[in-house]
């Protein structure tokens, strides 16, 4: 009787242990789960900032590119410096490819891209049409280079073509700045969200200390990076896990 007892007592225990081990499996693979979530988070919000930068450099040589057409280039250099522009905008379209990829998996990052994408739309049609103005200046100034008064003209055109590019020069400059604060604010919430979880799933499971603190630890690391990006809301949950963790 007593070796049937301890039998049985046996079984139960082998039973409890294979149901612990499958608890500890699926936490750690909700923690797995996680991290990959937080390491295509951080890459995509990488990817952003190089598609703005990208952009932003698409803008400036623009910019540049038009400032030289007022004080005078050459035709030859005018066509490389076009080359060079044209190159920038295919290898922001490809980046911008790729994220549309990544964002069919996840939306976090949709309205982003969905944005830069229409700035890098924005930015080529202004391309087309400075091309198109150097085009039609270039024809213009070889008609009109044959008399004075026709050279005249060309000067006065040129004072209203400076007044309109600076006009669009300021709202550019505005429409930048813009563009990079909402990509910052972005990622600060990207981040918020990310560190939310990561605690949410420190509360909520049975894990170790040790364990249960690391992912504190990451979750407070994510809050630090949004208030440093100016999300306010993470000063508390900063100052609350610091006092958790000791």
């Amino acid at each position: 009787m007593i070796k049937k007892f301890i039998l049985g007592l046996s079984v139960i225990g082998m039973l409890w242990g294979c149901r612990n081990e499958e608890k500890e499996r699926a936490l750690q693979t909700q923690i797995d789960s996680l991290k990959t979530e937080l390491h295509t988070s951080q890459e995509t919000a990488q990817q952003l900032q190089d598609v703005g930068v990208l952009i932003d450099s698409i803008d400036a040589s623009r910019q540049l590119l038009r400032t030289d057409m007022v004080e005078g280039t050459s035709y030859k250099n005018y066509k490389e410096r076009l080359a060079g522009i044209s190159a920038y905008i295919k290898e922001t379209q490809a980046k911008i490819a790729d994220l549309e990829k990544s964002a069919k998996k996840s939306r976090l990052y949709a309205g982003t891209i969905k944005r830069l994408k229409a700035d890098l739309e924005a930015r080529t049609q202004q391309i087309a049409v400075l091309e198109q103005e150097v085009q039609k200046v270039r024809g213009e100034n070889q008609s009109l280079s044959r008399t004075v008064s026709q050279r005249d003209s060309v000067i006065s055109v040129n004072t209203e073509t400076i007044k309109v590019r600076e006009e669009n020069l300021a709202a550019m400059e505005s429409r930048v700045q813009e563009m990079n604060i909402q990509a910052k604010n972005d990622q600060a919430e990207a981040y918020f969200k990310q560190a939310q979880a990561l605690e949410k799933a420190a509360s909520r499971t049975k894990f170790a200390p040790r364990k249960k603190k690391d992912t504190q630890r990451e979750a407070l690391e994510l809050y630090k990076m949004a208030l440093s990006l100016g999300k306010s809301e993470a000063q508390a949950k900063v100052e609350e896990l610091e006092k958790d963790l000791g």
